[in-house]
């Protein structure tokens, strides 16, 4: 700014505003108000500068086409920002030592405002004093003419006595009597003239003090000028004490109004402090009456003493006495005035500039590589802590040991790691299946979840193989023939774990039944590329038999058959037609056909088709999906299903990331490493070991036999065969 302006003055009024100096060349500038676009007038540089509240004045030498924008801020805001970086501290106590730091970023502002801060207080420091030191000059000087009057009219007095009575000196008969009694009425003369001295001065100061303006000194420091006070040690300190309380309260004035809270208070205890002053003033004088009746009173004692003494000696004795009383209190007066005089003309040593502010030669702001660093650090560590608060808030199951402390300790079934869509074995999945099924999150492609047909080899296949051991095993002497695959919410990945476990027991050679039990909202049909109807609804209706709805789809590579029953049409009762008693001898028709029958239902949380079947079911089994189910739901979901007697098998974690769970990742990289190395790095391995195991060699399932819930009617055939790879 000083680069640009010069003679720049503000006043405290000025409104807040900008203003564009545009070049018009020539070194002239149109003033323009950025907010209104109105022009102000042209100015040239050199010239004085008219806006608003402000003046100031153009340096020559500018470029011919700088623009120059000019900020007018409120009185207050700048004090607020003057404030906020101007710091005032004091490093050690005991240097009396006060730096004054302001930081800006005005190379010019930054050192002169420092200097000129420090500046400004020594001159009021000193101007306070001044005040107090020209009051107690002017009292001096009147208390000294008084004296300098009475002074020489007690010389007068005597000399006019000596003449009249011829008295050259004190004969010799004066007795020590006598001496002792002009003494005492010496005494009681200047101790009653003291008091009466003190008496006008006090009425004088109690006058003043009713008018003073509450800003001029006090005055009260008038009594501390009286001669017998000035010996006093505490109207010292309280004179000491209220010229600090009225610099104190100089300084705020200048920038606080008398009504301010920290004004009034340091009024008051100037207030407080005269009334102490003044209480000494009137208990002083108060003693010197006492001193006076007490000299009365032995001036008493000695009347008959006195009648003896010559008049006139004792008349030469006062006259003497009170000349020489006059004498010292002038010659005090006036040393006191001339110290008042010189501290008034001597500049004030106590405060001074030690070390002035200079322009540093670096900027102190920003420290870039101290910025980096805590931002570094403090990223570090609220990354951590809202990875703490985030996981202390993360009410989800993680891990196999939530999923044992929320359901009261049983049995986790299985661990299936998250399925990519790159598992698919031609690296491109869009193709597969050909249907998408949409749910409130997106889109999701059920077919490209059935791993354990695309890719049997894979880590994902094996831990449903490893689900699949699980279930067969537990319960050796009877294993499980029905299943009801269900969860707490949906999207937890029931569907997908269903239809991968029903391919492995297919893959196993076993007859397995995948039946679409979600009569609300079924969507296996699409994943398989099936028609929904004839399904489970017209069967349960009485329209269909089962051998008439169940398809059969042949899996890849001839791995195996699995038999599918969708849903059907979607009944207005799915929870009745499930509950009823065709569904249950429907479930043993088919436990009788088929080696495993696995039913994908509906969440538990959302309708209690899952409970009602799995009161029919050999086993229930509850899909929890890592990181997204709440511990909440599955509380629930497992109580319900002991509320109606279900029996639970247990729990499947579904779709745990290695990448999150480093303690499943491990196992899962050694397993994949270890097929691969079995398997070797050609085809060759993979048709070798399908001819070994002989996936084609099995023969055309029989057609279902048994009873049939429904009542009998003409036969259809099966459904032809579908391939879906």
């Amino acid at each position: 700014r000083a680069v640009v302006l010069s003679d720049l003055s503000v006043r405290r009024d000025a409104p807040e505003a900008s203003y564009v100096l545009s070049p018009r060349g020539g070194g002239a500038f149109e003033i323009l108000d950025e907010e209104t676009g109105g022009s102000l007038g042209v100015a040239s540089t050199g010239e004085t500068v008219r806006i608003p509240g402000a003046t100031f004045r153009i340096n020559s030498g500018l470029e011919e086409d700088q623009e120059i924008r000019i900020s007018v801020v409120e009185f207050d805001e700048a004090v607020e920002a003057f404030q906020g970086a101007v710091t005032v501290a004091r490093p050690n106590r005991e240097a009396g030592i006060v730096t004054v730091r302001y930081q800006s970023t005005d190379t010019v502002l930054v050192h002169q405002v420092p200097n000129r801060l420090a500046a400004s207080f020594i001159r009021n420091r000193q101007r306070v004093q001044r005040t107090g030191a020209t009051s107690t000059v002017i009292f001096l000087e009147e208390q000294i003419d008084t004296l300098a009057g009475q002074l020489r009219e007690a010389e007068n007095n005597l000399v006019q006595f000596r003449e009249e009575a011829g008295v050259v000196s004190i004969e010799a008969e004066a007795t020590a009597q006598v001496t002792q009694l002009v003494r005492i009425q010496a005494d009681r003369m200047v101790v009653n003239a003291e008091r009466a001295a003190l008496q006008a001065l006090m009425d004088e100061v109690e006058r003043e003090a009713a008018v003073a303006d509450p800003e001029e000194p006090s005055p009260y420091r008038r009594l501390i000028s009286f001669p017998s006070l000035l010996g006093n040690q505490a109207a010292s300190e309280l004179l000491r004490i209220l010229n600090e309380i009225e610099n104190r309260r100089s300084e705020l004035l200048q920038r606080r109004t008398t009504e301010d809270p920290d004004v009034l208070n340091l009024t008051g205890r100037i207030h407080e402090i005269e009334h102490q002053l003044e209480v000494i003033g009137t208990t002083y004088l108060q003693g010197l009456g006492d001193q006076v009746v007490a000299l009365d009173q032995t001036l008493e004692r000695f009347r008959v003493d006195l009648e003896k003494i010559p008049e006139k000696e004792i008349q030469f004795v006062r006259l003497t006495r009170q000349a020489e009383i006059l004498s010292g209190l002038f010659t005090l007066l006036q040393t006191r005035l001339q110290e008042v005089r010189i501290a008034e003309a001597v500049e004030d040593a106590s405060v001074r500039i030690v070390d002035p502010a200079i322009l540093p030669s670096a900027p102190v702001k920003p420290q870039k590589r101290l910025m980096l660093l805590l931002g570094l650090v403090l990223g570090a560590m609220l990354g951590v802590g809202v990875a703490f608060l985030r996981e202390y808030m993360d009410d989800s199951v993680h891990t196999r040991e939530d999923l044992l402390q929320v359901t009261g300790g049983l049995p986790v079934m299985g661990l299936i790691p998250r399925i990519h869509v790159e598992h698919s074995r031609n690296g491109s999945a869009a193709h597969r299946n050909g249907a998408a099924v949409k749910q409130r999150g997106g889109t999701l492609r059920i077919g490209d979840h059935l791993v354990a047909g695309l890719d049997p080899r894979s880590w994902t296949s094996e831990a449903y193989r490893g689900l699949r051991t699980n279930i067969m095993f537990a319960n050796p002497d009877e294993p499980p023939n029905t299943l009801v695959i269900t969860s707490a919410l949906p999207r937890d990945g029931k569907s997908t774990t269903a239809t991968n476990l029903a391919i492995t027991f297919a893959q196993l050679g076993r007859r397995a039944l995948l039946v679409d039990a979600d009569m609300r909202r079924g969507c296996l049909h699409d994943v398989f590329d099936l028609p929904q109807d004839p399904g489970l609804s017209e069967i349960l209706a009485g329209e269909n038999f089962a051998d008439e709805a169940i398809h059969t789809i042949d899996l890849p590579e001839e791995s195996g058959t699995l038999f599918f029953l969708s849903s059907g049409a979607l009944p207005p009762n799915p929870a009745e037609l499930l509950g009823s008693a065709r569904m249950k001898e429907l479930l043993k028709s088919l436990k009788a056909q088929f080696d495993a029958v696995i039913l994908d239902c509906p969440p538990l949380m959302a309708v209690t088709d899952a409970a009602i079947l799995g009161t029919h079911a050999d086993g229930t089994l509850l899909v929890v999906r890592a990181n997204v189910t709440e511990k909440g739901a599955i509380t629930h979901c497992v109580e319900q299903l002991r509320q109606v007697r279900a029996p639970v098998l247990g729990i499947i974690l579904n779709d745990v990331d290695p990448k999150r769970d480093s303690r499943y990742g491990e196992p899962y990289g050694m397993y994949d490493a270890y097929s691969k190395d079995h398997r070797g790095n050609g085809n060759g391995a993979r048709r070798a070991s399908d001819k070994r195991w002989g996936a084609s060699a099995r023969p055309e399932p029989p057609r279902p036999q048994g009873p049939r819930p429904q009542p009998p009617r003409p036969r259809q055939p099966l459904h032809p065969a579908v391939k879906i790879w």
